[in-house]
C-alpha cells in the first residue's frame, strides 16, 4: 500500500509544456538585438530549466561585455516572451491525464524558476491552470532565486514533510533542488534534459513516459528512499 505523500511538485518547462520554441526564439531575438551570435542550437537547449539571470550572466561573461548588459537582455526576452509564448508554447501530451493522477495520491504544484508573473500568465493563457491551480516562482526580479529556494518556500507554503513530497523535472536543477531540499526526485525524458544529466544529479527515478509518472511516484513513496 503506498504510503501517505503531503506533495507532488513539478516544474513548468520541459516538464508539463513543450516550451522550447518559444524559449530558443526568444533567446535568439534578445541575443541578436544586442548584436551577439545566436548560440548553436543544442546550446541553446541547454538554457532551458536554469535561471533566465544566470544564462545571461554567464554569456555575458562569454561575449567580454560589461555585466549591466545583463539585466538589458534579461528585459529583451520577457518583452519578446510576453508577447509569444502562448502561442509557441504548448501542454505536453498526456499531461492533463497524469496530472489528475498524481492529484489523487497528494496536492500538486508547480514549482519552476521562471519570473512569477511571466509563468503565472503563460499557465493561464495555455489552459494549463485548470489541470494545476497553484504555482511557486521567484517574484523578485532584483534577487537569483534558485530553484532550491523556490522549492523550500512551496514545501513551507504545503507544510509538507521533505521526506514525504516528491520533486519531479527534466533538468539537474529540478533534482538537484529537490535533494537539497530532503524531497525524492523523479527526472523525466521528454524535455531538455538527458539521462546521463539526470543520473549525474542524483534523480531517485527517471521516466521517459507521461503515462508513467503515477507508477515511479507511486514506487518512491513506497520506498526506504523517503524515509525521514
Amino acid at each position: 500500500m503506498t504510503q501517505a505523500l503531503d506533495a507532488i511538485f513539478l516544474d513548468l518547462d520541459g516538464c508539463l509544456v513543450d516550451s522550447t520554441r518559444a524559449i530558443t526564439n526568444t533567446f535568439d531575438h534578445a541575443l541578436a538585438s544586442f548584436g551577439i551570435a545566436p548560440r548553436a542550437p543544442e546550446v541553446t537547449r541547454s538554457f532551458i530549466g536554469p535561471p533566465l539571470r544566470a544564462t545571461f550572466d554567464r554569456i555575458v561573461v562569454e561575449e567580454g561585455r560589461g555585466p549591466e548588459l545583463a539585466e538589458q537582455l534579461v528585459q529583451c526576452y520577457r518583452e519578446r516572451y510576453r508577447r509569444m509564448s502562448a502561442s509557441e508554447t504548448a501542454i505536453i501530451d498526456g499531461i492533463p491525464d497524469a496530472l489528475a493522477e498524481l492529484r489523487a495520491l497528494a496536492p500538486i504544484a508547480i514549482v519552476t524558476s521562471k519570473f512569477g508573473p511571466v509563468a503565472s500568465r503563460l499557465v493561464d493563457e495555455i489552459g494549463l491552470r485548470a489541470h494545476i491551480e497553484v504555482l511557486h516562482a521567484p517574484y523578485d526580479e532584483q534577487t537569483l532565486e534558485t530553484k532550491e529556494i523556490t522549492l523550500q518556500r512551496a514545501i513551507s507554503a504545503a507544510r509538507a514533510r521533505p521526506h514525504a513530497a516528491v520533486m519531479i523535472g527534466d533538468r539537474e536543477h529540478d533534482v538537484l533542488a529537490g535533494l537539497a531540499c530532503g524531497t525524492a526526485t523523479i527526472g523525466v525524458l521528454w524535455g531538455a534534459g538527458s539521462r546521463v544529466e539526470l543520473e549525474a544529479a542524483g534523480a531517485h527515478a527517471i521516466v521517459d513516459e507521461v503515462g508513467a509518472l503515477r507508477e515511479a511516484v507511486c514506487a518512491l513513496a513506497e520506498s526506504s528512499i523517503r524515509s525521514p
